[in-house]
């Protein structure tokens, strides 16, 4: 009896260690593969929104003329009537909590890159009755995109679809729901606000001649990718990373069209690099030092602006925007134990409130202060402080944008 109960004590010794070394072995499991996945969500979504920010401003590079509203319709929206900015990248500014939201907008028109003049002035009318007439029709086809554009008249943009395109330079453009001969087949208008555009645009002799952009065609055939692009990326429900579309294919079952990129992505900043001779400092813009001083248009970052101060200048500089900085904050899938399901013994990722204050390990990036990721816990928990229990990965960069920085020429 005596060695049958020293067997069942070594016995017990023995499996309270096997479980002593499970444990921290499925907590090293845990971490290694939190982390494997925060960096490939990480990576693929800077990467998404990289490719689509080095294209910005394709199509519409003549600078002077950034920044007009541009008045829009979709027959496949719910609500058809829509805005855009004629602008390469707009960063729409969060809170310290919330993330920001960046929208790119680029052409796709691979032989004309400047715009053409309206050669006659453009008469009121619906249903093809105010035709746009161009000076040189060169590379227009049914179904391209048209953003028109009247330099210093105050008038807002129009976007149009070309239905048409005669020997003689005039392009017509049916009402929505109207058919007309696309580049493959019969299309159905979609982008053509029933009864006209009802704007006059000046032609050539007019104090300001109206600019037609040719933004491409959204009607390519099968396996083209070469469409309009207008994406706007945010941090959406469940801390996903989503892009959404304003153009989307004519197959798409709605329009705009939303897509998740990656999961587990908790905060997303970006701020404008601006090449203007001006010397940032307050207002969280960050000054650069260059050297040689600061001289517009030298082609180097004079300061970084942030979203909020930038958007706030009347007009904003938008011709002096060379670049782009952003950083996107990846979070572990899984809490790091242990936790405590109510979030108390969470320290993880300190930020030096702690009843025990550790160093302040909130993630950080080249554009300021920690960036704050205290709205990112999992809701479960009714705890304020369980976004400690995680690990997060900043990824960052700085983008030029070439079409902007090349201009029109």
């Amino acid at each position: 009896m005596v060695e049958l109960m020293v067997a069942m004590l070594i016995g017990l010794i023995g499996t309270i260690i096997i479980f002593q070394v499970f444990e921290v072995s499925e907590g090293i499991k845990r971490t290694t593969t939190s982390g494997g996945d925060a960096q490939q969500n990480g990576a693929i979504s800077l990467y998404v929104i990289e490719h689509d920010l080095r294209n910005a401003g394709m199509g519409f590079n003549e600078t002077a003329y950034a920044g007009c509203n541009i008045l829009a319709y979709d027959s496949k929206r719910a609500a058809p009537n829509f805005t855009l900015s004629l602008v390469p990248v707009f960063i729409t500014p969060g809170t310290v909590t919330t993330p920001d939201q960046v929208t790119v907008f680029y052409g796709s028109k691979p032989q004309i890159a400047n715009p053409t003049m309206l050669s006659t002035n453009m008469a009121l009318g619906g249903n093809g009755a105010d035709p746009v007439v161009v000076s040189n029709p060169y590379a227009y086809r049914p179904g391209d995109l048209l953003v028109l554009l009247q330099p210093s008249s105050g008038l807002n943009c129009t976007l149009i679809e070309a239905t048409s395109v005669t020997s003689t330079n005039v392009v017509g453009h049916v009402d929505a729901g109207l058919t007309y001969q696309g580049p493959v087949q019969t299309e159905t208008a979609r982008f053509n606000t029933p009864g006209g555009a009802g704007v006059v645009y000046g032609g050539v002799g007019s104090g300001n001649v109206t600019r037609i952009f040719n933004l491409g065609n959204l009607f390519e055939p099968a396996g083209n990718p070469n469409r309009p692009v207008n994406n706007t990326y945010a941090i959406g429900a469940n801390n996903a990373l989503t892009v959404t579309a304003a153009f989307v294919d004519k197959l798409a079952p709605s329009s705009p069209l939303t897509t998740a990129v990656a999961d587990n992505i908790v905060q997303l900043r970006a701020e404008y690099g601006v090449d203007d001779g001006v010397a940032g400092v307050g207002n969280g813009v960050v000054n650069i030092t260059n050297g040689g001083g600061n001289l517009p248009g030298d082609g180097l970052i004079d300061r970084w602006v942030p979203p909020v101060t930038f958007n706030a200048l009347a007009p904003p500089p938008w011709q002096s925007v060379i670049a782009v900085r952003l950083a996107v904050v990846a979070r572990s899938a899984l809490p790091e134990k242990p936790s405590g399901r109510d979030g108390a013994n969470c320290d993880t990722t300190t930020d030096g409130t702690e009843a025990n204050p550790g160093p302040d390990m909130r993630p950080k990036w080249a554009g300021g202060v920690p960036i704050d990721v205290s709205a990112s816990g999992d809701p479960s928990p009714a705890s304020a402080t369980y976004w400690k229990c995680y690990r997060y990965r900043v990824f960052e960069t700085t983008v030029p944008l070439r079409n902007w920085i090349w201009k029109s020429s």
